[in-house]
């Protein structure tokens, strides 16, 4: 037993090695991995939680920790060869192909959410980055999204037990990064995950659109869209800019409940692109007004997810 024992622990910290101070005239490696990573898992992690420690387990790739002593830039850096690839979704022009991609990927821990149902049952949830393994460690192309993955995990007497596992999701964000997601209770003990994904031409302005992730069938899967929930301001002063909010409302819905989406901002006659038919509406005769829009988004089933009501509640305000 004592052997057994040694060996497992023996193996984890192998699994652990972090490099410290890579020198970037280094190049970084990858590790081929089994294609059993992007099946069914099974892990449970005992002691303290640790999302590094857990995504190195679900990634046994070549681990990095590089610092200029500013800045920390931690990735595992992994390439399947006996992995059937698939193509996943990118919001943006550039999708950067089939995952596991051709020549590596490097995969980040972007953060981890802590839950309690009404139980008083604890989850964690991580959620992670991949891109194109470069042996700089660099994240590139500004159209070209970070493509998300969340693992779940549930507390129980012998430990965080793995409960739900999705190595890849869609793309979003720019620059190979994912935004973070943002935990929304959607139902009765029943969160979804907003990405709230940004792009555009150099110095702006910048659109934005809102995507939810949720748990459905035993996975993770993006389950809404909302466009066009934001214009930044840019240099043209004849541009529309506009921002948003997002609420669930009280409902006797026991899951997937509706969702607000509220625009607010300044819409110009000479730039109407992007906004509700029903603002453009209002601004006829009109240079230039303030207004408020209401988006209700409705949940109509697994294949479908959520969809947009028309007709949008809209209003000019002084």
């Amino acid at each position: 037993m004592r052997k057994h024992l040694f060996v497992i622990t023996c193996l984890q910290l192998s699994i652990l090695t972090v490099v410290f101070g890579q020198s970037p005239a280094e190049a970084l490696k990858k590790k081929n991995v089994s294609d059993t990573i992007l099946q069914n898992r099974s892990l449970l992690l005992q002691g303290t939680f640790d999302a590094q420690r857990a995504l190195l387990q679900l990634f046994p790739g070549k681990h990095y920790r590089l610092t200029d002593g500013k800045n920390v830039n931690e990735m595992i850096n992994w390439e399947c060869k006996s992995c059937a690839a698939k193509n996943y979704p990118d919001v943006n022009e550039d999708a950067l192909g089939a995952f596991p991609y051709k020549d590596g990927v490097a995969t980040r821990l972007i953060n981890v959410m802590d839950f309690k149902d009404s139980t008083g049952q604890q989850y964690k949830v991580i959620s992670f980055n991949h891109s194109g393994f470069d042996e700089d460690g660099t994240q590139t192309s500004r159209f070209t999204g970070g493509l998300l993955g969340l693992a779940k995990f549930v507390l129980t007497d012998n430990g965080w037990n793995l409960r739900m596992f999705q190595p890849a999701i869609s793309a979003y964000g720019a620059f190979s990064q994912c935004p973070t997601p943002k935990p929304l209770l959607i139902g009765k003990d029943q969160y979804a995950f907003v990405i709230k994904h940004s792009n555009g031409g150099g110095g702006g302005p910048f659109d934005g659109n809102y995507y939810l992730v949720a748990g459905v069938n035993g996975g993770y899967q993006q389950v809404m869209a909302a466009y066009g929930i934001e214009r930044t301001v840019g240099g043209d002063e004849e541009q529309s800019s506009w921002q948003s909010t997002y609420t669930v409302p009280a409902s006797d819905k026991k899951y997937f409940r509706d969702i607000l989406v509220t625009l607010k901002g300044t819409v110009n006659a000479k730039d109407l692109d992007g906004l509700p038919n029903e603002v453009k509406n209002l601004v006829k005769g009109k240079k230039q007004a303030h207004f408020t829009a209401e988006e209700r988004y409705v949940y109509k089933g697994a294949a479908k997810g959520y969809e947009l009501q028309l007709p949008v509640k809209a209003a000019l305000v002084p």
